[in-house]
């Protein structure tokens, strides 16, 4: 199956989910910004000499910060709304809480990045994001340079708010100088992945960096796993209501997970260890393996592994559900509602989607579009030709339970991961889970 047809099967499953599941949406809710923009009308005249300022999500660690600040510049040299364009970046979770303020205050900058689904929706429904659609009827070569149903992932009520410029999927980073130091090949199977892990343990060798600070992080490894042992369907049953949070596989694949890290499979301390520390355990060589999403390919590409780098899709538990990965769109832009020149704002995303910009993020940052044009493979370095590769392999694709569930259900599904990481029974932490998405289902 394409990745277009994953995002359609993903629409579908957005439609399924329950209008009580949008309530349980909070503030608390984020997207990254990009702000600055001039008023409407001759947008042209009242914009002249202003700044477009972007809020986004990033650090100095990410290696794709040169690249949007050059989209940035470049924008900023010639553009028909003489705007100047100037990014802030900001960490992931310093992010949340800054835009999650700046929204209570109406303070929004006037374009920001923001996850999809549930995540955009609550900014939505209060009236505080521009509904783009009309830019987007008016000008279809640039709607349909979209992969077929990745802007339905930024659309609420037949309307869009947003734009992806991005994709991804979770994927394991694997050294591929310490596997074959250590006589460990890739595995096909689950019990393979696991004998991998028991060798690297034996022979000395972190098998894999592990965060447990960002509750999402954990929690992306066990809907991985779980969607290796039910299958894509299980995300279906549990959007469409008819599966409960405290469901068997939940259960299972978590008490899964924290089995590996008492064989010591994770590094020691892993759980109070922030994201940034992690990776670098596994970029100065000092772990096998690191399961991320494929937005770090370039990260780990241009660290000191290098060539040594590779990318491997987990097998599943139960075979038959192999590639079943966890992934959706990725840096995705908004417009504020007050944004007082949202022609220009637009203009500056579709700027960023063009497939100029896109080459350059893909080919020098390794970040996949969201946009269909022709690949040139021989400008791919490998780790994202094997990233591509497993992209395109993918029979099914499972959104992030944040992102599909929002402040609700989704967040606390990552808390419940790391709260059996710590020593919580997985049965008790998923009753109650599960108990949270029935005391509010009402909200």
């Amino acid at each position: 199956m394409s990745y277009n047809g994953f995002i359609k099967k993903i629409t579908e499953e957005i439609k399924m989910r329950k209008k009580t599941v949008a309530m349980l949406l909070t503030a608390a809710m984020t997207c990254g910004m990009l702000a600055g923009c001039g008023g409407q009308g001759d947008s042209s005249k009242e914009a002249s000499g202003d700044t477009l300022t972007v809020m986004c999500v990033g650090t100095e660690a990410d290696t794709y910060i040169d690249a949007y600040n050059s989209i940035a510049e470049k924008f900023s040299e010639d553009n028909e709304y003489g705007v100047k364009v100037k990014i802030d970046f900001y960490e992931n979770e310093q992010y949340k809480t800054k835009l999650t303020t700046l929204m209570a205050s109406n303070a929004v900058p006037d374009v920001f990045f923001t996850w999809e689904l549930s995540y955009l929706q609550p900014f939505v429904e209060g009236g505080k994001v521009t509904d783009i659609t009309s830019y987007l009827e008016k000008d279809a070569e640039w709607k349909d340079s979209f992969a077929d149903g990745t802007l339905d992932l930024l659309s609420y009520d037949g309307k869009n708010y947003g734009i992806p410029t991005q994709k991804s999927l979770c994927v394991m980073f694997y050294n591929k100088k310490i596997f074959e130091e250590n006589g460990v090949r890739v595995p096909s199977t689950y019990d393979e992945f696991l004998s991998v892990c028991d060798t690297l343990k034996s022979n000395g060798v972190t098998p894999m960096a592990m965060c447990g600070t960002d509750a999402w992080i954990p929690a992306q490894f066990v809907q991985q796993i779980a969607g290796g042992m039910a299958g894509d369907k299980l995300f279906q049953d549990i959007c469409n209501g008819s599966e409960k949070w405290n469901n068997e596989t939940h259960v299972k694949a978590a008490e899964e997970v924290k089995k590996m890290a008492d064989a010591g499979y994770f590094q020691d301390g892993y759980i109070g260890m922030g994201p940034e520390e992690s990776t670098d355990l596994f970029t100065n060589g000092k772990s096998a393996m690191y399961f991320m999403g494929a937005w770090d390919a370039d990260k780990i590409q241009k660290s000191g592994i290098g060539e040594d780098a590779g990318a491997l899709v987990l097998p599943a538990y139960d075979a038959q559900y192999n590639n079943i990965s966890v992934g959706s769109v990725d840096t995705s832009f908004a417009v504020s509602e007050t944004c007082k020149n949202k022609d220009a704002a637009v203009a500056f995303l579709k700027f960023w989607t063009s497939q100029e910009m896109e080459e350059m993020l893909l080919y020098e940052n390794g970040r996949i579009p969201a946009d269909n044009f022709e690949l040139d493979t021989s400008k791919l370095t490998p780790l994202m030709g094997e990233v591509l590769t497993i992209s395109n392999e993918q029979v099914g694709l499972t959104p992030w339970w944040d992102r599909q569930f929002g402040a609700g259900e989704g967040v606390e599904f990552n808390n419940t991961c790391v709260s059996v990481l710590g020593g919580e029974d997985a049965k008790t932490a998923f009753d109650g889970l599960q108990q949270f998405a029935e005391d509010n289902a009402d909200r």
